[in-house]
Order: structure tokens, then C-alpha cells, then sequence
């Protein structure tokens, strides 16, 4: 085998070893920000529903304590 063959066959094993590990962070790295978009998007959502099910209860403002 001469040697730009096997020079040839090196380097596309290597680029294709090396290609698949950056596609492998590169879809990490999208994983990573979809979730901290879903996270970010569902905050108020779940913000205002807890806002709703726990309402603000400050002393003094309730009226039964006023006319009693």
C-alpha cells in the first residue's frame, strides 16, 4: 500500500471519529438550551397557578378582623 493511501484512510478515520464527537456535543449542547427555554418558559406558568391556589393572606387585611 503506498503511503498517500494509507495516509488518505488515516485522516478519514480520524474526521469521521471526530466529526461524530462534535455532533454528539453539538446535540448535548441543543439539549441543554431547549431545557433552559422550557424551564424559562414554564416559570410564570407556573408562578401565576401557584399565585391562584395560595392567595395572599396579610394580617390586618382581613375584614372578619376589622368588624369584630
Amino acid at each position: 500500500m503506498r503511503k498517500g493511501t494509507l495516509n488518505f484512510w488515516i485522516l478519514l478515520a480520524v474526521s469521521v471519529i471526530l466529526s461524530a464527537i462534535i455532533i454528539a456535543l453539538f446535540i448535548k449542547v441543543l439539549k441543554l438550551i431547549l431545557y433552559v427555554i422550557l424551564v424559562l418558559a414554564l416559570v410564570p406558568v407556573v408562578y401565576i397557578t401557584l399565585r391562584l391556589l395560595f392567595p395572599d393572606h396579610k394580617p390586618g387585611n382581613d375584614e372578619s378582623e376589622t368588624n369584630a
